[in-house]
């Protein structure tokens, strides 16, 4: 209580003691001048109480050790936030006798400087002094709660509020126990009811704005700062802005009811994050909640899929010195992976991870980003060591309090998934799908798990099995966007175009920021390009005996884009020659012609005209290859004058109508066995049988290098004599096992660069001629461009017999695929 000297009290004290005249008006001189400065004191504490504090404290401290006016000087400085100024007045004097506003000031120095002993000490000694203040009590409460005390608090609190209920300050007192303890909504019933009794104290009204803002109700306590002038600060009302735009961010990363609204809350969050840059924009006031918003709209770029702005706002906010929070940097991450920076999105996600532990709510999904950063920079080796590490952290089941069965943990799950794509892109399929079938075993009803399964009996060849899983996935999702886009593929392998087309209509049009749905569309369009194929060889031997001491020779066809889903015109020409010793051999031919594709099924019928040795002739060819299942294919071809005739044989004028039919067994990317039968009849009455078994085993696998070993047995039979213009043993047969390598030189999402290396050591008999070693070594490379340009070049050398005389081929091939 602040002090006053009234001048009355000076008159009573003059009239009782009956002082002369003269001292009467000497006494009445001076108390006058007390009066003067009495009511002097009391205009400065008037001051200090509209905010004024420094007169009315620079004329406390010119007398420090006066008692009379000690209360005064604690409060005064303690409205001025100078706590240590409170502390040392009050050491001086540490006995004294303080009134219960005196002993509130220094409680609160204590706590404000989070001394809480002291501070609780002090309140317990001015409780002792005035009992039952309750200004005191509610301090003391809310100095327990910030000492950590927050049960002892909260009985404290609830006990004053159950004495008072109708006391507002008592509300609000329980309400920040509340708000210290975490409870920010138990808080907001407490402020709501302190307004009620008390709806025009401002402090009250302040104090309701910040717990709705505490309660993350940023939209209802903006509303109500707007409906009460005068409560809100330009500071607070920015800072309620910002986090409107912040819960706005929240939204909507929440999926909706409808996939046609889930950029609804996205586009409201980036418009008010605009408006408020550009209200804010030139207030040096503002800077803070400017790099607020600038983070958070930078999620609701995220949600909206605006991955380029993320990235490119992030990189600003980086050369301009901000420090991003957690949650900021996982949204540039994951934009940063769908903008192809798989660099940059595993240093972001290793960051985040570091700041968070497995409670946190998003602590999987960032693993399964730094995943994919890791599996798209083609850090392969690295996959292994963080997947292994996820299952082994997690659980198969977790034991939530409270109830007494153990529940699925979906994060062993999620780890389960990683590691089986883990194998899958570091090409161990067999594994893969070994994982994938255990987890399906386990849960037959959930689409993704099928889904995942079915992706891997594609990247096996297996397509009718992807099939057949995805049909039991649609009976749970039938329309999610991963089936969707999986039955796509696997509709594209079938040839299915249909299917293919209606399916990458649905998917880009439901989802068109989506990944797998754009990469479902591309794939479509590419289908509906048209396509050039060229082929070219050129060769050297010593002998030449089949194919001439130098040969050379090309062949290209362009294919139309498909017509009603199923067809393809197609035309072409070609050019071989070759150098023999009766001469130099020239083929031209130029064939027009139309294919068909649908499922299980591919035929082609070709009309050709073909220049060579003594004029132009007419020829024909119809072929087809047909699926029976996932592992066996057959095909055929008949051709009226094939051009599969020697170049040799032609050159004498001599052609050949030939027949060819293979059956093919191929279990998976493992292994493979092909038969194929082919006789030809030549116009000079030859008649010749080829039949051919080759096969491969693969060995070895790692996620850049595969080996096979090769098997070639091949041989052939001819009715006529080898007293014909061209090579034409009696019957002779080929044995040839080999080693085939391939490596993988360069990867980076659709581009691949390989290189391939072959040995080949076997032999070769032929009749009346003897059986003589043969040797193949070749070395080639490939280039894959954006699955529309795909292109091989490869040298090989062989050394073989031929009529009993070694010869040594040097042959350089070429093949080429492009799509426009």
């Amino acid at each position: 209580m602040l002090s006053k000297t009234p001048l009355s009290f000076l008159a009573s004290q003059l009239f009782q003691r009956r002082l002369p005249m003269g001292g009467c008006l000497a006494v009445l001189l001076l108390g006058s001048a007390w009066a003067q400065a009495a009511e002097d004191y009391d205009q400065l504490v008037r001051e200090a109480r509209a905010g004024n504090y420094q007169p009315a404290l620079q004329r406390l401290r010119q007398n420090p050790d006066d008692l009379a006016h000690l209360d005064d000087h604690l409060v005064i400085a303690g409205w001025a936030g100078l706590d240590e100024e409170v502390l040392q007045t009050y050491q001086r004097h540490p006995q004294a006798r303080l009134s219960s506003g005196a002993w509130a000031a220094v409680a609160r120095a204590y706590r404000n400087l989070k001394r809480w002993p002291q501070a609780l000490e002090a309140y317990r000694r001015g409780l002792a002094a005035h009992p039952g203040d309750p200004a005191l009590q509610q301090g003391q409460a809310m100095t327990l709660v910030d000492a950590g005390r927050g049960p002892e608090a909260l009985q404290k609190a609830a006990a004053l509020v159950a004495a008072a209920p109708r006391d507002a300050e008592r509300r609000l007192a329980l309400a920040y126990v509340h708000q210290q303890m975490g409870e920010p909504y138990a808080a907001l019933f407490q402020v709501d009811q302190a307004r009620q009794l008390a709806p025009r104290q401002s402090r009250v009204l302040s104090e309701y704005v910040d717990a709705l803002q505490a309660a993350g109700l940023p939209r209802q306590a903006l509303a109500f700062g707007e409906r009460h002038p005068g409560v809100l600060s330009a500071a607070q009302q920015r800072s309620l802005q910002a986090d409107r735009v912040a819960e706005l961010v929240r939204l909507a990363e929440v999926s909706p009811l409808r996939d046609s609204e889930r950029f609804v809350v996205a586009d409201r969050a980036i418009a008010e994050a605009d408006r408020l840059l550009a209200q804010w924009a030139g207030d040096p006031a503002a800077a803070q909640e400017v790099r607020r918003v600038r983070v958070d709209r930078l999620g609701g770029l995220y949600a909206r899929a605006r991955m380029a702005e993320v990235v490119e706002e992030y990189e600003r906010l980086h050369a301009e010195g901000a420090e991003l929070p957690p949650y900021a940097l996982r949204w540039v991450a994951g934009a940063s992976l769908y903008q192809r920076q798989p660099e940059l999105a595993a240093e972001l996600y290793r960051q985040v991870i570091a700041s968070e532990n497995a409670k946190d709510s998003d602590w999987m999904d960032d693993h399964q980003g730094l995943f994919y950063a890791l599996v798209e920079s083609e850090r392969l080796d690295e996959l292994p060591t963080l997947a292994d590490g996820l299952v082994a952290q997690q659980p198969v089941r977790l034991h939530p309090p409270g109830m007494g069965v153990a529940v699925p943990n979906d994060d062993w799950l999620e780890a389960r998934l990683l590691q089986a794509n883990g194998r899958l892109y570091r090409n161990d399929l067999p594994a893969t799908q070994q994982d994938y079938e255990s987890l399906v075993a386990s849960a037959p009803d959930n689409s993704r798990l099928r889904t995942g399964l079915a992706s891997t009996y594609l990247s096996r060849g297996w397509p009718r099995r992807a099939e057949d899983q995805l049909k039991i996935a649609e009976s749970t999702d039938p329309r999610g966007v991963a089936l969707e886009t999986e039955q796509g593929m696997v509709a594209r392998e079938l040839q299915e175009w249909r299917q293919l087309d209606l399916l990458a209509d649905d998917v880009i049009q439901r989802f068109p920021e989506q990944l797998q749905a754009q990469r479902l569309d591309y794939l479509r369009q590419v289908h509906h390009m048209a396509e050039l194929r060229i082929s070219a060889y050129g060769g050297h031997a010593n002998g030449g005996e089949v194919n001439g001491s130098r040969d050379l020779g090309f062949d290209s066809v362009l294919y139309s884009p498909p017509i009603a889903d199923h067809w393809r015109l197609f035309g072409g020409a070609g050019y071989a020659t070759g150098d023999f010793e009766e001469g130099t051999g020239h083929y031209r031919w130029q064939r027009v012609g139309t294919e068909w594709t649908g499922r299980n099924t591919t035929l082609e019928a070709e009309v050709s005209h073909n220049d060579y040795g003594d004029g132009d002739k007419l020829g024909l060819r119809l072929s087809g290859v047909h699926d029976i299942d996932d592992q066996w294919q057959y095909g055929w071809s008949a051709a009226r004058l094939s051009r599969e005739t020697p170049l040799r044989a032609l050159n004498s004028g001599i052609r050949a109508d030939r027949l060819d039919g293979f059956l093919r067994w191929r279990q998976s990317e493992q292994r493979e066995w092909r038969l194929a039968y082919a006789p030809s009849h030549f116009s000079d009455g030859n008649m010749r049988h080829e039949l051919a078994l080759t096969g491969s085993q693969r060995f070895y696998s790692s996620p850049y290098l595969v080996a096979d070993l090769g098997l070639e047995v091949s041989g052939s039979r001819n009715s006529k004599s080898e007293d014909v213009p061209y090579f034409n043993p009696k019957s002779d047969l080929l044995l040839l096992p080999s080693l085939n390598l391939e490596h993988t030189l360069y990867r980076r999402y659709q581009t691949r660069w390989t290189q391939q290396g072959q040995l080949g050591a076997g032999s070769y008999s032929q009749q009346h001629h003897g059986t003589g070693a043969v040797g193949l070594i070749g070395y080639g490379q490939r280039l894959s461009l954006d699955d529309r340009f795909d292109a091989g070049l490869a040298l090989s050398a062989v050394s073989r017999p031929y009529d009993g005389d070694r010869e040594l081929d040097y042959r350089l091939v070429f093949d080429l695929s492009y799509r426009f």
